[in-house]
């Protein structure tokens, strides 16, 4: 069963998981100069839900190096704090691997997925904005269909964005075919709605997230059958849609016998590290090696493929926030299917596998 809910709706759920303690505190985020510059703030005050950044997260994501999933592995709150994390299909991926590496505990996350196409790059937003002369701060909802970027200012006028112009989903977002999570307690997405529609859908899959449907009285919010049906329908067609620009990306960076000199760029900045939601390594000590100048850039980069090859969960951060625009994600999405297909082994999926290591 799915509900139709608003902006409301979904705060009073995020509050009611605080005023009933089912957990303590809430990772939502904060702007920083603009509305598509999010960072992670944690807040256990059901008054400060008001500022969720639903949209913003949904459509922009956090900025820069930061994920959900990031902030639960670096604020080690997972592990003795019972916390509800809003995120991305990927962010459950890196939690379950997370899980299995004892840096979280399962039990105390209760977790609020996107059923999306993505997110928007932070470093492409600033050109945009400045190109189409809007000013972020005149914005008061966004969102994102699979054609279109859509905004609604807060004059109450909507202005749309095709997308693939001037801006554009992440790239591996386009190539992302796990839109959902079984193990998140709900999922949330926007698919099938009309453009100016600002609610949401949100299904319940945990015995818990069904419950406080019940407790929350959302049952007069139930969608129709053919709501639903529309919704699987764009689902799916999205699903689609990113395995062709998958299967087509990779046989072409394959079959790319120069691709390896991509990664002659590679600085060794440590972004990559920065970004990447499954690295739990307290000090990196590539990048100590690095400067240290007893290991080459080139072998800091693979060596990075062999250390956490086998647990990337595609969320393509390495890839947006390299400075070099080296495919990062290409290369480990490239892996991923390798070990899915070798070792039928698909990091993140399920928390009862057993987690693969490489033979190197």
């Amino acid at each position: 069963m799915r509900y139709q809910i608003t902006k409301t709706d979904f705060q009073e759920l995020l509050k009611h998981l605080l005023k009933k303690n089912v957990v303590s505190e809430i990772l939502s985020g904060t702007e920083k100069k603009n509305r598509y510059v999010v960072t992670p703030e944690f807040v256990s005050d059901p008054a400060q839900i008001d500022l969720f950044p639903l949209s913003q997260l949904m459509t922009y994501g956090y900025a820069r190096t930061d994920s959900a999933s990031n902030s639960i592995l670096h604020s080690q709150k997972a592990l003795n704090t019972k916390v509800a994390v809003i995120g991305r299909a990927c962010d459950v991926r890196a939690m379950v691997e997370l899980d299995k590496k004892k840096q979280v505990v399962w039990e105390n996350l209760f977790i609020i997925a996107f059923h999306d196409l993505g997110y928007l790059p932070n470093k492409s937003l600033k050109k945009f904005f400045k190109k189409t002369e809007i000013k972020d701060a005149d914005i008061e909802y966004e969102r994102l269909t699979p054609s279109n970027f859509i905004l609604k200012m807060k004059n109450g006028k909507f202005q749309s964005f095709p997308l693939g112009k001037d801006i554009d989903i992440a790239g591996n977002c386009s190539r992302c075919i796990q839109k959902d999570h079984a193990l998140a307690d709900f999922m949330i997405g926007t698919y099938s709605l009309p453009e100016k529609s600002e609610d949401y859908i949100i299904t319940p899959q945990s015995d818990r997230a069904k419950r406080m449907v019940e407790t929350l009285g959302w049952s007069k919010k139930a969608v129709d059958e053919k709501i639903s049906a529309d919704y699987d329908k764009v689902a799916q067609e999205v699903i689609s849609k990113c395995t062709t620009k998958r299967e087509k990306d990779l046989s072409a960076f394959l079959a790319n016998e120069e691709r390896f000199s991509l990664l002659t760029k590679c600085t060794a900045c440590g972004m990559c590290v920065k970004s990447c939601p499954v690295c739990f390594c307290k000090v990196c000590n590539l990048t100590t090696q690095v400067k240290a100048k007893t290991m080459d850039k080139m072998t800091f980069l693979t060596t990075r493929f062999t250390h956490v090859g086998d647990t990337c969960v595609e969320c393509g951060r390495c890839t947006t926030n390299c400075p070099m625009n080296i495919p990062l994600d290409l290369v480990f999405q490239s892996l991923r299917d390798s070990f899915k297909k070798d070792r039928k082994y698909e990091s993140g999926s399920q928390r009862k596998d057993s987690v693969m290591h490489l033979d190197v």
